[in-house]
């Protein structure tokens, strides 16, 4: 294989000679006779502007990516001889993560599952995901999605290049741990298709993915993963969106009552975070629209616990009820990275968060709590590098927007750095089951909540 590479540079450098300069600037590598693209897949093409080079692009269910590794030369990006010209570059996580041409990201982790999801899932998405030639012993694929994975190898730390024609590993931009990041990784002996995480500095393929964003205030809105709504009441569209089994309004409740509130008192904050409702009308007590939740919430009268019917409408549109305790577990576990406690979850503030809206940080921040390997401890933050690890990444649209809460005494609070959301479950008659983030963590939680407090509502479909 190696001999074949080398000989097709040599025809190159003397037929197309400083015209092209053997980069593969004008005409994708991986197509033609001795390609290893899918001829049977219609694919697409993207330049990219700052060298020229071409390649081979394809859209797997809802997302485009490129069918071929980049080959875009940064610091910190590496060939083993010609390989570049087949198997693209090899970077360091820090180089990757702005090596894409403009319009397209390195994916995420959440990307990459989506893909693993929609091709079969991990069991069995490398046999799919691989070309179907240049894997070692019988290990090629079926290339099925023409995703066309080839096996570039590694570049370790110390210069050294291993495990090509074994190996395919894949940079996303989600980090693990300050020297650690995740990757997807192919292999030759089997048909998985595994996210582990790996050191920044070894030397990773790239592939991009296209950029398909939408602005909504300060939320961007991925449009592959986002889908509508209509509450028949008012006529407020709201986004959804599908994590797990679970679909989820991706944005907070609007709909007006009396007893709920815009933060601030300011409409344009309902109109950015949503209203702000009491939990007697987050569950409806007066029996509006059902009855599941007659009754519930506080009176000056009666503090006993409620019995609601599950699910519980509350003051959701038709069709979608306000959460349980237990169904905002089953969201925050899909997402984090294990649990610290059963009230804790890794990673998942991060990743859920809207990427815009948050409390920005200060360039020197004296003292933090984050969490590594289940143990909360101090932080000192003082780099834009190490600044990076608080940075949102709202991998699955879920967007979640700082809109505070309010005390029924002292007002509103904590607007900008916290966000507060009902559940449907009491925790004793003075306290309610909530969730909650804060600007500076990436861990996001279970609570309780006062009563009398008035906080944001995500509905889930029935």
């Amino acid at each position: 294989m190696g001999k074949r590479i080398a000989l097709s540079s040599i025809v190159c450098f003397f037929v197309f000679a400083a015209l092209v300069a053997c980069s593969g600037a004008k005409k994708s590598f991986a197509d033609g006779e001795n390609g290893w693209l899918n001829s049977k897949i219609n694919y697409g093409s993207v330049k990219d502007s700052r060298d020229g080079q071409v390649y081979k692009t394809v859209t797997i269910g809802s997302q485009t990516w490129m069918a071929e590794n980049l080959n875009y030369k940064t610091d910190e990006s590496y060939c083993r001889g010609n390989d570049c010209l087949k198997f693209g570059r090899l970077y360091s996580w820090k180089s990757a993560m702005d090596a894409c041409p403009d319009g397209w990201n390195l994916p995420t982790d959440g990307d990459w599952i989506a893909l693993l999801n929609k091709v079969g899932g991990q069991a069995a998405g490398g046999k799919l995901l691989k070309a179907t030639k240049d894997w070692l012993n019988l290990g090629n694929g079926t290339d099925d999605f023409g995703f066309s994975a080839i096996p570039a190898g590694v570049r370790f730390d110390n210069g050294k290049y291993s495990a090509d024609g074994a190996y395919a590993f894949f940079w996303s931009s989600t980090e693990n741990r300050a020297e650690n990041a995740y990757s997807m990784n192919l292999s030759y002996f089997n048909d998985r298709s595994d996210l582990n995480e790996a050191d920044k500095k070894n030397g990773f393929s790239v592939r991009c993915i296209r950029e398909n964003l939408r602005r909504e205030g300060d939320a961007v809105i991925p449009d592959s993963i986002a889908n509508f709504i209509t509450d028949s009441r008012d006529g407020q569209t709201y986004r959804t969106v599908k994590i797990g089994s679970q679909i989820w309004m991706a944005q907070n409740l609007n709909y007006k009552t009396e007893k709920s509130s815009c933060y601030d008192d300011a409409d344009s904050n309902c109109t950015k975070y949503g209203r702000l409702y009491t939990w007697a009308d987050a569950m409806d007590s007066t029996a509006f629209f059902s009855t599941n939740g007659k009754g519930c919430g506080y009176t000056l009268e009666d503090r006993d616990m409620c019995t609601p019917r599950y699910p519980v409408r509350g003051i959701c549109p038709l069709g979608w009820h306000l959460p349980t305790s237990s169904e905002w577990s089953v969201l925050l576990s899909v997402v984090s990275e294990g649990k610290i406690s059963d009230d804790q979850f890794p990673r998942a503030g991060k990743k859920l968060k809207s990427k815009n809206g948050w409390t920005a940080p200060e360039k020197e921040i004296t003292l933090l709590y984050m969490e590594e390997n289940g143990i909360r401890q101090e932080v000192h933050v003082r780099t834009p590098e190490e600044m990076k690890r608080f940075v949102n990444t709202d991998d699955y649209g879920f967007s979640v927007l700082p809109g505070g809460f309010k005390e029924n005494y002292w007002g509103y609070k904590e607007g900008g750095s916290r966000a507060e959301f009902w559940t449907s479950v009491q925790s004793n008659s003075s306290f309610v089951k909530n969730v909650f983030f804060l600007d500076y963590e990436t861990t996001a939680f279970n609570s309780s909540a006062g009563i009398d407090y008035s906080l944001s509502v995500r509905c889930v479909k029935d």
